[in-house]
């Protein structure tokens, strides 16, 4: 049998520590992850091992060498430019002769490998992948079974309304030599995103082996702590080899340790470390070969790679240390912090929680280091929501942060592109949208502001303007209360669609790594001012709808946006002519529109919420519910004649379809985000799920051309009736609660669909499933031909979920 170890990452999101280390190099317990890996195949008689290269080859083939001091035989193959996962295996396809195993050398894990492969041979596979079950599985590739372990289901990195298992790819792999046939010469190529699915279309013989035992992939700086934590731990079958004066406490040759030293439990202490008398290692302290730590200094929770030396009464806390750095005396390090290769900290510094340092950094005495030198501090594991980037004015979205954020998006852009900006009219708006501004133009992306503008206002503009993309900026202040002020940051691509997953992750990475290059002085982006954005909008709203035959119908209309979409929506009630229209510019209030269409006895009333929805109120002062708004819309656009096909989300209602039917449009069940739906949406002069004046402007042309108010026409809609229920949940506990779910469904072979969550169908109606896609819960959604049945079905399955949580903890 032969190995391939993948050893060519370049591990990004670990920098400092791989900025001169490769990946597969960087210290677990003073030994590299990859030499586990080698112990961890010769376990199961695997010798032979080809190792694919491309980052700092040179650094793991002087370590290794040819394998044999490890007992093992190697041979390297390196990569000239970066392959991708599958095309580096076939960069070794010379060696590749028999069945053999992938793995990844900067993994840790102590699954059988024997069994693994007993299993492939059993099923006669192609292909196996080696799967685990996880806590969040949102950056893993998710793969779902049959009951006879064929791969049915694989979703690379999916988001939680995707994510319908907690087991996941390891990146760990059974193949037969023939596998290498469908992989492209010298070409980028990748398992996850391309051989897998396309075994899947072909439908051959993909198997999943669901493997017990441990597997950490070492991805992130907590995860690198966390997987050395849990050696110590024993929670790893791993060699660790060092002996045990006391439990937990592990010690390699050549340290002294003095008779008034503190030591606690679990911990690491490496060959030619000396420790001086009165100095404290405290639990989970992991100390590599040759450091020295003087008197009255403690360590905790911290990791010391090489070679480094500790000043007198210095405090480190849950730190990493990399090579050779000397730390001064009276030095303080927080929590979280990273000090790189070589950085020379001066007596009675302090570093703050969350800092990094370069490599090579030198910090004078006395000083408190509050930011990171060069790269910025870690974000959290995901900067993008469900609407864009959201935070707390000032505290989660600063200046500085929003400056930063820009050049990130700027160098994931095509040179000489275009973004428009356009944002709210709150001083902390145009704040940062100047600040966002001057960091794409100094990447050299040129920059076009529509000034004060509403988030669909920008939609428009950016396709209107031929640009490349666009970013809204805009405060938002929940229920009047300044206490719940957030700031939202959408982006749109040049469609004005939501931007793409990929996208937003390349974004992210960018962020992360913050090694984008700035322009050239002669080459900084320009900037324009674009005046004519909403009365281009308001334009093209007129000629999608027939306003003549709303202003005939003379109704009294009461409008409510907030302050920053008080111009467009002015400009809008100007084009409804002899209608008599009251704008309300106030923070979006119902109780208040309802109070202004009763005293007024207005038609309707229309509440444009800053969160990008709306909201109809009745003659009667009734507000109209979204189950019954999505069947309107439809109502309005098959009485239109127009033929289109309308995304909507998978949770609409199920009388849409009996709406539209007989007309020219056609219903597209699509994934809950606007992005999904915007792109089955064709036919139409714009989404009226991502246009909101577009919406209501097609529900008052259907008032008119059918003589009705609003009240009449929510009157004739297809009863249906719409239950909810949430259920609260640990974060990491929600992969497992729909791998629960899932093997229920499987189990009692009930009629499902597994589009955007699981949607599943019973005698009684059916019922919606959803992980939120940032709040730690799940949404029941359930409809039914009466209220007491969609109650009870909600209640049931909110039930079915909230039992699978003890199961989740066991």
């Amino acid at each position: 049998m032969k190995a391939v170890i993948m050893a060519g990452g370049k591990g990004t999101r670990l920098r400092p520590l791989t900025l001169k280390t490769p990946k597969p190099m960087v210290p677990l317990l003073n030994r590299p992850c990859m030499e586990y890996i080698i112990e961890l195949l010769k376990r199961y008689d695997i010798h032979q091992i080809a190792v694919t290269v491309q980052y700092l080859p040179d650094v793991i083939r002087n370590y290794f060498g040819d394998g044999s001091d490890f007992g093992v035989q190697l041979q390297y193959f390196e990569e000239g430019t970066p392959l991708g996962t599958a095309g580096s295996i076939k960069n070794a396809s010379s060696f590749l002769d028999e069945t053999f195993i992938v793995i990844s050398g900067d993994a840790l894990t102590d699954f059988n490998l024997r069994q693994a492969i007993q299993y492939h041979k059993q099923k006669h596979a192609l292909a196996t992948m080696v799967l685990t079950q996880v806590h969040s599985p949102l950056d893993y590739g998710v793969v779902m079974t049959d009951e006879e372990g064929k791969v049915t289901r694989f979703l690379e990195k999916p988001s939680w309304s995707e994510v319908f298992s907690d087991t996941v790819n390891t990146g760990i792999y059974v193949l037969e030599p023939e596998i290498l046939s469908w992989i492209p010469e010298r070409e980028s190529y990748d398992f996850s995103l391309q051989l897998f699915p396309a075994l899947l279309r072909e439908e051959k013989p993909l198997f999943g082996y669901v493997a017990n035992g441990y597997w950490s992939d070492v991805g992130s700086l907590h995860q690198y702590r966390q997987t050395q934590f849990d050696m110590l731990d024993r929670k790893v079958e791993v060699r660790i080899p060092a002996s045990e004066p006391m439990p937990g406490l592990f010690v390699e040759h050549g340290v002294r340790l003095p008779s008034r030293i503190r030591l606690s439990g679990p911990s690491y202490i490496g060959t030619g470390c000396t420790l001086h008398p009165s100095s404290a290692v405290g639990p989970y302290t992991i100390l590599g070969s040759g450091n020295v730590i003087h008197p009255y200094s403690s360590l905790e929770r911290t990791i010391v790679w090489d070679g480094s030396l500790i000043g007198s009464h210095c405090d480190i806390q849950d730190a990493i240390v990399l090579h050779r750095t000397l730390i001064g005396n009276d030095v303080h390090i927080q929590e979280g912090a990273v000090i790189g290769h070589g950085c020379v900290l001066g007596d009675k510094s302090h570093i703050r929680a969350q800092v990094k340092l370069w490599p090579d950094k030198k910090i004078q005495p006395h000083s408190t280091v509050h930011t990171s030198l060069i790269w910025s501090e870690e974000v959290p594991a995901s900067l993008f929501g469900g609407k864009g980037i959201v935070g707390r004015p000032n505290g989660d979205i600063t200046p500085e942060f929003v400056g930063k954020l820009a050049a990130a998006y700027g160098s994931v852009l095509p040179s000489d592109a275009a973004i428009v900006l356009g944002s709210g009219m709150h001083s902390f708006d145009t704040l940062l949208k100047s600040v966002f501004a001057a960091g794409l133009r100094s990447l050299g992306i040129h920059v076009i502001d529509i000034g004060v503008a509403s988030m669909e206002c920008t939609r428009f503009a950016v396709q209107t303007l031929k640009a490349d993309g666009a970013v809204h900026v805009q405060l938002c202040v929940a229920g009047n209360d300044l206490k719940n002020e957030q700031v939202f940051i959408q982006w749109t691509d040049a469609q004005g669609m939501p931007m793409a997953k990929s996208l937003e992750r390349k974004v992210e990475n960018a962020y992360l790594q913050e090694d984008f290059a700035r322009g050239a002085t002669d080459r900084i982006g320009r900037w324009k001012g674009y005046d004519h954005a909403i009365p281009d909008y308001i334009e093209a709203l007129r000629r999608a709808v027939d306003f003549e035959l709303i202003q005939d119908a003379c109704f009294s209309i009461i409008v409510q946006s907030s302050p920053s979409e008080a111009s467009t929506t002015e400009r809008f009630a100007s084009m409804l002519g002899g209608t008599r229209v009251h704008t309300l510019s106030a923070q979006p209030n119902p109780a208040a529109i309802i109070e202004h269409v009763r005293n007024v006895q207005a038609q309707i009333g229309v509440m444009l919420n800053e969160d990008g929805t709306f909201q109809l109120v009745t003659d009667e002062g009734t507000i109209i519910h979204e189950d019954t708004l999505l069947p309107l819309i439809v109502l309005a656009l098959a009485k239109s004649s127009i033929n289109a096909s309308v995304g909507v989300p998978v949770s609409a209602p199920i009388t849409l379809e009996q709406v539209a039917v007989k007309s020219g449009i056609r219903i597209i069940r699509t994934k809950e985000p606007l992005r999904a739906r915007m792109e089955a949406t064709n036919g139409l002069p714009f989404s009226p799920f991502a246009h909101r004046l577009y919406a209501v402007s097609l529900i008052f042309q259907l008032m008119a051309a059918e003589q009705r108010s609003l009240r009449e026409l929510v009157a004739s809609m297809p009863s249906i009736h719409v239950a909810k229920e949430q259920v609260p949940c640990a974060l990491h506990e929600k992969g497992g609660m729909m791998r629960e779910l899932m093997e229920w469904v499987r189990r009692e072979s009930v009629q499902a669909e597994f589009l955007d969550g699981v949607r599943i169908q019973s005698e009684e109606g059916w019922v919606l499933i959803q992980p939120d896609q940032d709040e730690p819960l799940f949404h029941i959604i359930a409809q039914a031909d009466s209220s007491m049945k969609a109650q009870i079905l909600a209640h049931e399955f909110a039930g079915k979920l909230t039992y699978t949580q003890p199961l989740i903890r066991k």
